[in-house]
């Protein structure tokens, strides 16, 4: 994932879980303005500073958007991805703990490389899972 096109959407006003929405949909060739919307609750821990990285929340939910009805592959992957995500963020998921002293923002080097890196993952999961992210209804 290009860094400068998620500091273009960050420019924008878009937090880290609309980023990620934003950059989904752009690979789709979709808009969804009211999914981006939605998607701003899962923001600096859904708004709370124990809560979850709204990158990694975003990431569950797209993950379960595009193998709707499939529970079983939706279980497995998100766990997947939670650990990898983890993994990523120097072992921690909650979002203050990554953002630091930026906390209730988001720290712009730390959380844009982690947005890059989780995007690219999510990617990777999906392909790893025969859907192609470009077009998932096929």
């Amino acid at each position: 994932m290009d860094n400068l096109e998620i500091l273009r959407l960050k420019k924008e006003g878009f937090c880290c879980s609309q980023i990620m929405v934003r950059l989904v949909l752009d690979i789709m060739d979709r808009e969804n303005q009211e999914l981006v919307d939605f998607s701003r609750g899962l923001c600096l821990g859904y708004g709370s500073p124990t809560g979850a990285c709204g990158i990694l929340t975003a990431g569950i939910c797209i993950l379960a958007m595009y193998m709707a009805g499939d529970n079983e592959r939706i279980d497995r992957v998100r766990q997947g991805f939670i650990q990898d995500f983890t993994a990523m963020a120097g072992g921690c998921s909650v979002c203050k703990e990554i953002s630091g002293s930026f906390y209730p923002k988001m720290d712009p080097e730390k959380c844009g490389t982690l947005l890059a890196l989780a995007y690219d993952r999510l990617i990777e999961i999906l392909m790893e899972n025969g859907i192609d992210p470009a077009d998932p209804d096929v």
